[in-house]
């Protein structure tokens, strides 16, 4: 359950509307202090019939399951409450602005539960699953037919980095200098349903590490090698009109599929459901800041010659080609987790294509992701501010955000209907 505080209002010399929620938005660290201001025009508030003012801090696990029963669809749902703190702030008489001024501002604290679960978004026709936060402003009317003034923020939260991941982080960024871990795939192709089979082989390299820190540069190393099928010594590895022999590795990485698969467990109410989501790494960003593109990644590209190597005598053999990729990837999704009623884990997929049916070569393997930025010290002022750790050095900016959906920050899937008070 988060703590939470509110200061003797502050007198201010104008506001543009009757309420106004102030409130930085940025990703939350669970475990942090977050802090605002509410301001209230009393003037504009009297004339609205709003008599009392209200903050409402909730945060919530919420899973759904639908089930077809002939012509009948029951939907079954669970929620876990998270955070339920309701302050308020400004009752009809209890303060007012100085003269000359209509204006009351509320300042107001929260510290969050260092034991939150990342916000977290996915839906299909068969079920969600949603971890979300939210802040609520609630200006109270009187009188028949008039409904309470609200102002929502749906707030993103994600886990603190401790000090053993903080130190991975710092050493990725420096240049990943420990071990490192092979996931290898081997496949036959041929280009119709008779002939002689060729070969692919991929081979991917990354850090060997337990769990990958989010928003951070992960080093890895990409190889694709082909072999042709059995071919005379006379045979290049390319024909007459210079296109390459059946199967050429891809020349450049935006050839190679780069997928983020999320595999998601919802249980509601005894019942299970699956979903599975793909994202495109080369393509996926924040979808509430669609012209803040990050610049993608620099690509080392290695081609080796061609090599020839002799099967079945001097004359007869295969051409054995090969090409290299460097680069890095990163993954601004909610750390991989577990809770009461939601599970979600991720795999990365590369996809080399090859010309024909079923020939691309798949190349699938499991990542844990991890959190990657410290909790903030708490603000000057709170109990505890004094006590020095490695979380007292802020992170430079702040925290990445995450590649949550836009319904998540539209609040379609929060708990609005249940809550309305």
């Amino acid at each position: 359950m988060a703590a939470s505080s509110i200061q003797p209002p502050v007198i201010s010399r104008s506001a543009p509307d009757p309420i106004v929620l102030n409130f930085q938005d940025v990703v939350r660290i669970a475990g942090e202090t977050i802090e605002g201001t509410v301001d209230l025009n009393v003037a504009q508030a009297q004339e609205d019939h709003i008599e009392q003012l209200r903050i409402k801090f909730r945060g919530a696990i919420m899973t759904e399951i639908a089930s077809q029963n002939g012509q009948t669809k029951i939907t079954y749902t669970e929620t876990v409450p998270l955070v339920y703190t309701n302050l308020t702030l400004w009752t009809q008489g209890a303060a007012f602005p100085e003269t000359g001024s209509h204006v009351l501002v509320f300042p107001f604290r929260f510290q969050l539960a260092e034991t939150l679960p990342p916000s977290f978004h996915c839906s299909a026709h068969s079920g969600a699953g949603v971890v979300s936060y939210s802040l609520e402003v609630v200006g109270d009317r009187t009188g028949l037919f008039r409904s309470n003034r609200r102002i929502r923020r749906l707030i993103s939260v994600v886990p603190p980095a401790s000090q053993a991941q903080l130190l991975t982080k710092d050493s990725l960024k420096q240049g990943w200098m420990g071990q490192w871990k092979d996931y290898t795939q081997d496949d036959k192709l041929r280009t119709g349903l008779w002939g002689d089979y060729s070969h692919a082989h991929a081979t991917i390299s990354m850090p060997a590490l337990r769990s990958l820190p989010i928003a951070t540069p992960i080093p890895f190393s990409f190889h694709v090698t082909t072999e042709t099928k059995v071919v005379n010594r006379s045979d290049r590895p390319e024909d007459k009109s210079g296109k390459p022999f059946f199967p050429a590795p891809p020349t450049r990485f935006s050839q190679v599929t780069q997928v983020l698969r999320r595999q998601t467990e919802i249980r509601a109410r005894g019942r299970v459901r699956h979903i599975v989501d793909s994202f495109d790494l080369q393509r996926t960003r924040n979808p509430r800041d669609v012209e803040n593109t990050e610049q993608a990644p620099t690509v080392q590209v290695v081609v080796d010659e061609p090599q020839w190597i002799p099967k079945d005598g001097q004359e007869r053999g295969i051409w054995k080609r090969a090409v290299h990729f460097n680069s890095t990837l990163s993954f601004s999704f909610a750390p991989t987790s577990s809770t009461q009623i939601l599970d979600w884990l991720y795999f990365v997929q590369f996809v080399v294509p090859f010309p024909g049916i079923g020939n691309d070569l798949k190349l699938q393997f499991p990542i844990h992701l991890g959190p990657s930025s410290p909790c903030p010290p708490p603000p000057i002022g709170v109990p505890g501010s004094s006590t020095a750790s490695y979380a007292d050095v802020l992170p430079a900016g702040p925290p990445p955000m995450e590649d949550l959906p836009p319904s998540y920050w539209a609040g379609d899937s929060h708990d609005w209907g249940n809550d309305k008070t």
